[in-house]
């Protein structure tokens, strides 16, 4: 609930649709959200930063990994 209320307080705003720990820390993860026409993006929020950062719009050439899965 801590990484959605950092999300709303930096106005962001759409369908949460993955979360994942960064490697290495607990307070870290990589979120991908979806907005109203289906776009899906990648964002870094950090709680211990409390900042959310934009990575990349997830598309052909970028695509979100899960843990464990491996590409094709």
């Amino acid at each position: 609930m801590q990484i959605i209320a950092l999300f709303r307080k930096s106005g962001y705003k759409g369908e949460y649709e993955d979360f994942q720990h960064v490697s290495g820390t607990d307070r870290d993860f990589f979120v991908v959200m979806s907005n109203e026409q289906g776009i899906k993006a990648l964002f870094r929020a950090s709680l211990m930063l409390n900042a959310v950062e934009f990575q990349y719009v997830l598309d052909d050439k970028h695509v979100f990994v899960e843990n464990g899965a491996e590409e094709a």
